[in-house]
């Protein structure tokens, strides 16, 4: 069956998954400064929300970029479920990466599971479509994106890992970067998803009455955009009140070993 992408929404989820990718980056940062058992709790949540939310754009602008020649649409349920998904590989990861020492077992066993968990995201929302005949797999391709996810997850976790906690003006360039070939591969791992999907000649889509591809992507690209940009704006923002505070403190040290004990007289 004939198929063609937007090439306007292929670049837009690419710049999606590098948002996502340096947000990840940023709160792994963040959180292996947290000294308080509840902020790291918050912040743990809230930047699996930003990132799984992130990811899962990602793959839904690329699909969304994707047409076929008859009407298509989205199972909610099962479209729900993928987010789900994204949100608690999300979580493991930001939960791998701020250990204190990331062995290589631990790294190379998150990184299998984190890219397992990124390809059933995937296919699941490919399965939101319903298609009757179910969309056959090439399965060179199929097995290539799985190995590409479960690479481009290593990879992820050892350069957060690796980046945070460094000094912030030297290492900004370098979080860019890994942010921009993290980008890429996410990319990667989805369109060569795609390209392994075969739609038989005749195909039905059973969503094709669900949520429509253009509700998606009016809602999908503003909101993952918000949560990302929000998110990242929160991080640097509790990071720099924190670094006014413990300026302040170590004033007020600096200031009371200056003064000397105090001596009373009566």
């Amino acid at each position: 069956m004939q198929s063609n992408y937007n090439l306007a929404l292929v670049a837009i989820s690419v710049v999606v998954a590098t948002l996502a990718s340096f947000t990840a980056i940023d709160l792994a940062d963040r959180l292996s400064i947290l000294a308080y058992a509840r902020a790291r709790h918050l912040w743990l949540a809230a930047g699996a929300l930003a990132m799984g939310v992130g990811i899962w754009s990602m793959h839904f602008i690329g699909m969304l970029s994707f047409s076929l020649s008859i009407p298509i649409g989205y199972d909610s349920g099962v479209t729900c479920y993928s987010l789900i998904i994204a949100i608690l590989v999300s979580w493991f990861a930001l939960h791998v990466v701020t250990r204190e020492r990331l062995k290589l077992l631990h790294l190379l066993a998150g990184g299998v599971l984190m890219g397992l968990g990124i390809s059933s995201m995937h296919y699941m929302g490919m399965a939101a479509m319903l298609m009757n005949p179910a969309i056959q797999y090439e399965p060179t391709l199929f097995a290539g994106s799985i190995v590409i996810a479960i690479v481009a997850s290593t990879a992820a976790l050892w350069v957060a890992h690796t980046l945070r906690g460094a000094d912030q003006s030297h290492v900004m360039p370098k979080r860019i970067g890994a942010a921009c070939v993290m980008g890429i591969a996410i990319a990667g791992m989805h369109y060569t998803g795609m390209a392994a999907a075969n739609f038989p000649v005749g195909s039905v889509c059973g969503a094709a009455n669900g949520v429509k591809p253009q509700w998606l992507a009016a809602a999908v690209i503003p909101f993952a955009f918000a949560i990302l940009i929000v998110t990242l704006f929160l991080s640097r923002l509790d990071a720099r009140v924190e670094f006014l505070a413990n300026s302040i403190a170590r004033l007020n040290d600096q200031i009371d070993r200056r003064r000397g004990p105090t001596h009373w007289s009566f």
